[in-house]
């Protein structure tokens, strides 16, 4: 446990809440999957092109404001200073998140894709320390690389 009392039981990996989590999570990647790929593939002049790089980048930062809210909840598990340490970080995700929105392109979708790095490894952390149940690494791992590959293709795609 490390520290981090198992009060709802999600320790453990459970199938009907990995099973859950993994259907979603698939759902909020295709965005992801779906969006950058087309921007790479149509033309600098193409029409829809303002606008799929505004669905990215804005459905890209509502995703690493999740991303801290998950967090968020998950500090609310400690106890002590480190519970005011991690609730405090947790405000970064959603910061860097609405900042992103205003860095020019290309450069946009390299902070997105720099801070959904870090924040996958700042998830691998939690599930090492016990702060995160195991399943929730594995899961975070796969969402993490989906979403860094597709920003940084979005990056290659409007530098």
């Amino acid at each position: 446990m490390n520290g981090h009392p198992d009060i709802d039981g999600t320790d453990q990996d459970t199938p009907s809440a990995d099973r859950a989590a993994v259907r979603l999570g698939a759902l909020g990647a295709l965005p992801f999957l779906i969006l950058s790929p087309w921007l790479a593939g149509i033309a600098g002049d193409h029409p829809w092109r303002p606008a799929t790089i505004a669905l990215l980048t804005q459905y890209s930062a509502v995703v690493l404001s999740f991303l801290g809210g998950i967090r968020w909840g998950l500090a609310m598990r400690r106890i002590g200073p480190a519970q005011t340490r991690d609730l405090a970080m947790t405000a970064l995700p959603p910061l860097v998140a609405w900042a992103s929105l205003s860095v020019p392109l290309p450069y946009t979708f390299a902070v997105l894709a720099a801070a959904f790095a870090a924040h996958g490894a700042w998830d691998a952390f939690a599930v090492h320390s016990g702060a995160a149940p195991r399943w929730y690494g594995r899961l975070r791992g796969a969402l993490t690389a989906i979403a860094v590959a597709a920003l940084v293709l979005a990056f290659v795609a409007t530098g």
